[in-house]
């Protein structure tokens, strides 16, 4: 069973992630960054999907932290500022794949499973 690690400081909408994925995942949830490094010292992670817009750490710090611990994880970035990464056009925003806020439950399950093809 592939292993999900999902990042939100928003408790409602990482409830609301995990509760979606688990009954196809084996899920795991962070509240920040820190938390998250932390459990990715602890066992393999073969997705993370992390919020973009978070205090302590931004999800593109986090996924540059994390490649350093595990760099085979992929990534996946929800954002709710996903029209000001589009015009900023940073480079990590190219390259990873991403969801912009609000998406349908259904669009992440199609989502996770094409990353995992």
């Amino acid at each position: 069973m592939k292993r999900i690690l999902i990042v939100d400081d928003d408790a409602a909408v990482l409830e609301v992630l995990t509760r979606a994925l688990s009954s196809l995942y084996d899920v795991s949830a962070a509240h920040d960054g820190p938390e998250a490094l932390n459990l990715a010292g602890q066992q393999p992670v073969d997705l993370v999907i992390t919020d973009y817009l978070m205090p302590i750490m931004t999800g593109d710090e986090l996924i540059v932290r994390f490649r350093e611990v595990q760099p085979e994880a992929k990534v996946l970035m929800i954002t709710g500022h996903g029209d000001l990464l589009d015009r900023e056009g940073p480079e990590w925003w190219r390259e990873v794949r991403h969801l912009g806020k609000p998406f349908r439950i259904q669009v992440l399950r199609e989502t996770v499973a094409a990353m995992f093809v």
